[in-house]
């Protein structure tokens, strides 16, 4: 498990790419599972204490930070 602090660093590095990610996404079927895999290993290694707030932080990203065609599945974005 690791610091709570460390915790907030590495959902804080996930957060700050997520712009950058969703601008070079080739197809935005690709963003969920990438997505759940990162935030996993990060999950994987918080405290049980520290959980539900990652979650919540997680969560919030996702609200705020989607693809733009998040339901065309296997679809290229036309500007890719």
């Amino acid at each position: 498990m690791i610091p709570r602090e460390q915790l907030d660093a590495e959902l804080d590095a996930l957060e700050r790419m997520l712009p950058t990610w969703l601008e070079k996404l080739r197809h935005p079927a690709q963003f969920a599972p990438q997505f759940e895999a990162l935030a996993g290993r990060i999950l994987a290694q918080a405290h049980p204490d520290d959980l539900a707030r990652a979650h919540a932080r997680i969560a919030a990203m996702l609200a705020t930070q989607r693809p733009h065609d998040a339901g065309a599945r296997g679809k290229a974005r036309p500007d890719a």
